[in-house]
C-alpha cells in the first residue's frame, strides 16, 4: 500500500467514524461499521453481552484474524467505540492535515482515532501479507462511563499473549507503564431532625457535621503517588427543618495499594471521628473500581511495545498516569495490555483535535506491534 493510498484510507475512515454517533450504550452504529469492514478483510466477528447486561444497544466487538505464522505470538488490539457528550452531528473539519470538529461538539478523537488506526492497520497486514500470529480486535463500549465494557467483557472470548491499547493522549511514543487504582467511596452521615425555627437545639444538622468532615480530610493531591476528591455532596431538607442525613460521594487514587487502603481508612476514621464528636452517625461504604498495573524495564510486554515503537520511529517515552483505561481491567485479568499516545489533543471538551500524521502513526505502530517476532 502506498503512502499516499494508506493517507487516504486513514483519512476517510476517521471521518467515517466520527460522523457515526456514540455516546455510551449508543455505540451500535460504530458496531456495525467496524463490523462490516472486518468481515470484508476475513476476520470473523463475536458480539459479547455486555450491551444486554449494561442496558446498551450493542455489547465489546470482538474480531479474530487466524494466524498465518503460527510461530508467532498472538496479538490483542484494543480501542473503544463510545465518546462523551455532546458527540451527535460531528461536522469535522480539516485544516493543515489537522482535523477538528466545527466547534459545538467533541470530534470524538477519543478513540475512534484508535479504531481508525486498527482497521487501517490490519488492512496493511492483510493485503501486504505480512507474517503475523493470530490477531484479535477488541472494541469495547461504555469505556468513559467507568470502563464499564470492559468490566463486562467475557474473557473467555479473549485468546491473546500480548495487548496493545491505541486510547491515550500524548505524542507518539507516549507509554504509560504504571497506572492508579481507583476506589470509590460513599458517606451517610446521619443526624437527627427537629424544626430549625422552633426548637434548633434539638436537631443534629448531618450538613454541618459532613461539611466539617470534608473540611478535616485530606484532599486532592496528597503525594506524587495518591489523590483524594469529594464529587458529590447532598443534603436535601426543607429549609425549615434540621437536615437528618447527608451524603458523600468520593474517590482515592493511588499507584501503590497500601496508601490506597490506608487512605481510605484515614477519610473514614476521620469522619466517624466527626460524627461521634456531634452526636451522629456514619454509615461508610467503599467500593474498588479497578486495579493499578505497573510494568518495569523488564517486563516482556513494555519490552515489546517499546521495540515496536523504536521500529516505526518512535522513542518511548514511559509516564506513570493517575487516569485509568480499559487497559487497566485486561491487566487486572492477567493479560498484559499496554496503552500508548496516538495525539488526540484536548480530549473531552469541543476544542479536541488531532494530525492526521498521527493517526498515520498510530496504525504503523500497530502493523509492526503484530507483525515482529
Amino acid at each position: 500500500m502506498s503512502t499516499h493510498t494508506h493517507k487516504d484510507a486513514v483519512l476517510h475512515t476517521f471521518l467515517d467514524l466520527v460522523q457515526i454517533a456514540s455516546h455510551s450504550l449508543q455505540e451500535q452504529g460504530v458496531f456495525a461499521y467496524c463490523k462490516e469492514r472486518l468481515e470484508k478483510m476475513g476476520l470473523s466477528v463475536r458480539e459479547d453481552s455486555a450491551g444486554e447486561k449494561l442496558g446498551g444497544q450493542c455489547g465489546n466487538l470482538i474480531a479474530t484474524l487466524p494466524a498465518n505464522d503460527s510461530t508467532r505470538p498472538k496479538i490483542l488490539l484494543m480501542a473503544h467505540m463510545d465518546t462523551v457528550q455532546p458527540g451527535q452531528n460531528v461536522k469535522p473539519v480539516v485544516r493543515d492535515e489537522v482535523i477538528y470538529s466545527d466547534g459545538s461538539t467533541v470530534l470524538g478523537a477519543d478513540d475512534k482515532a484508535g479504531i481508525t488506526a486498527i482497521l487501517t492497520a490490519l488492512e496493511r497486514i492483510i493485503q501486504e501479507n505480512l507474517p503475523h500470529g493470530q490477531i484479535q480486535v477488541l472494541l469495547t463500549i461504555a469505556e468513559e462511563i467507568g470502563l464499564q465494557g470492559a468490566k463486562n467483557l467475557d474473557f473467555s472470548l479473549i485468546d491473546a499473549d500480548w495487548g496493545l491499547s491505541l486510547d491515550t493522549g500524548g505524542a507518539l511514543g507516549t507509554l504509560p507503564v504504571a497506572g492508579s487504582a481507583q476506589a470509590k467511596f460513599e458517606a451517610q452521615f446521619i443526624g437527627r431532625s427537629a424544626h430549625a425555627g422552633v426548637a434548633p437545639e434539638r436537631g443534629i444538622s448531618a450538613i454541618q457535621v459532613a461539611a466539617k468532615a470534608v473540611a478535616n480530610m485530606p484532599h486532592g493531591r496528597i503525594d506524587d503517588e495518591t489523590t483524594a476528591n469529594i464529587g458529590s455532596f447532598e443534603g436535601i431538607s426543607p429549609t425549615n427543618v434540621v437536615a437528618e442525613r447527608a451524603r458523600l460521594l468520593g474517590e482515592v487514587r493511588s499507584r501503590n495499594k497500601e496508601k490506597l487502603q490506608r487512605m481510605l481508612q484515614q477519610i473514614e476514621e476521620i469522619f466517624d471521628t466527626v460524627a461521634k464528636e456531634h452526636g451522629a452517625k456514619l454509615e461508610f461504604e467503599q467500593r474498588l473500581m479497578y486495579e493499578g498495573f505497573r510494568y518495569p524495564p523488564e517486563h516482556p510486554a513494555r519490552q515489546r511495545v517499546e521495540r515496536a515503537l523504536r521500529l516505526a520511529g518512535f522513542e518511548p517515552n514511559p509516564v506513570e498516569v493517575g487516569g485509568g483505561s480499559d487497559a487497566n481491567i485486561l491487566s487486572m485479568h492477567k493479560l498484559p495490555v499496554l496503552n500508548i499516545g496516538i495525539g488526540y489533543e484536548d480530549i473531552h471538551t469541543t476544542q479536541e483535535h488531532i494530525q492526521l500524521s498521527d493517526i498515520m502513526s498510530a496504525s504503523e505502530v500497530a502493523v509492526v506491534f503484530c507483525t515482529m517476532e
